[in-house]
């Protein structure tokens, strides 16, 4: 009876050391300026959000969340339901909604138009 106990009280604690490593690695830190996105190739948002940043000549780093470690890890630890999530500095926006991402790239020092298309 004992050594089942063991052996998830073993599992559970490997898995809360995978979670903080994962938070401390892909959560963003205070004063943050990279622009991260987690994405899938099916995703007809993911592909318009890379085409928009590439539009606007916005650097980014993009992590499949089907085909990378950072891609699944970056995804746990952001607690995301969903693809596409862009980290845009030290904000974190779930999902697809232009004028959020807009707000995030101004406040992060992008000069972009005020508004983009959906």
């Amino acid at each position: 009876m004992k050594k089942p106990l063991v052996i998830l009280l073993i599992i559970a604690l490997a898995l809360f050391a995978v979670d903080r490593v994962a938070a401390y690695l892909y959560v963003p830190k205070p004063g943050a300026t990279e622009i991260i996105i987690y994405t899938t190739q099916w995703c007809p948002y993911c592909k318009a959000l890379r085409n928009t940043l590439s539009q606007y000549d916005i650097p980014f780093t993009e992590h499949d969340t089907e085909k990378s470690i950072q891609g699944i890890l970056g995804f746990w630890a952001l607690r995301a339901r969903g693809v596409p999530v862009s980290v845009i500095g030290e904000e974190i926006i779930y999902g697809y909604d232009g004028q959020k991402i807009t707000d995030a790239l101004v406040s992060s020092g992008y000069e972009i138009p005020a508004s983009w298309d959906n």
